[in-house]
């Protein structure tokens, strides 16, 4: 081995012992934090308690009382959309398939008729939540699978009943996009708050 080779053996192995030596003594070191700078710069600036915007219970009031007659037609044309389905799916039930559906109408009737029952002053958030469930209910009238899916489910309905009901359920999407098309937006978004509009305006209490 000539004096040249030795010496570059001997330096590269100098070199990998100083690494080797080096990763040793700092595996186990943790990683310094990012500086405090760069996590503001990320940080998601949170809201005070005086930076939330009142809801004006007066305005809203009074904007749905303008908007009275125009939600009273919407809401009795929703009705009727909603009658006449039920009519003619009811019609392609059995006698005890009938009487599950005369159970659940009457379930749900008294879960309603609670609902309105109450007195108490609607706080902020369950008016926004009121103002907001229109949008639920959109839904629930213009998807035909979901529906659809329930009803076999609860019913037990057979292929025959199935393949009806989808028809049945296509039209009330229909009829119900064409009320859509023709009522104006804020008269659907305050149609669920003006059996409310009483507990609307009352303040609750702080």
């Amino acid at each position: 081995m000539t004096q040249r080779v030795f010496v570059a053996l001997l330096t590269v192995a100098v070199f990998v012992a100083g690494y080797a030596a080096r990763a040793l003594t700092e595996r186990g070191q943790p990683v310094p934090p990012p500086p405090a700078a760069l996590t503001r710069e990320f940080a998601r600036p949170t809201k005070t308690t005086n930076d939330a915007k009142k809801l004006d219970r007066a305005k809203l009031v009074a904007e749905i009382e303008k908007l009275r007659p125009q939600i009273v037609a919407y809401t009795a044309q929703v009705a009727e959309i909603d009658a006449e389905f039920d009519r003619e799916f009811t019609a392609l039930l059995t006698p005890e398939q009938r009487d599950k559906w005369t159970a659940n109408q009457k379930k749900f009737a008294e879960r309603d008729a609670k609902r309105l029952a109450q007195t108490a002053p609607l706080s902020d958030e369950d008016i926004m939540r009121e103002r907001d469930r229109p949008l639920t209910d959109i839904y629930r009238q213009v998807t035909v699978t979901p529906r659809l899916e329930w009803v076999t489910k609860e019913y037990k309905l057979d292929a025959g009943q199935q393949t009806k009901t989808r028809a049945l359920l296509a039209l009330r999407r229909n009829q119900f996009i064409a009320l859509l098309d023709s009522t104006a937006h804020p008269t659907i978004r305050l149609s669920r708050l003006v059996p409310l509009v009483e507990r609307v305006a009352a303040n609750p209490a702080k």
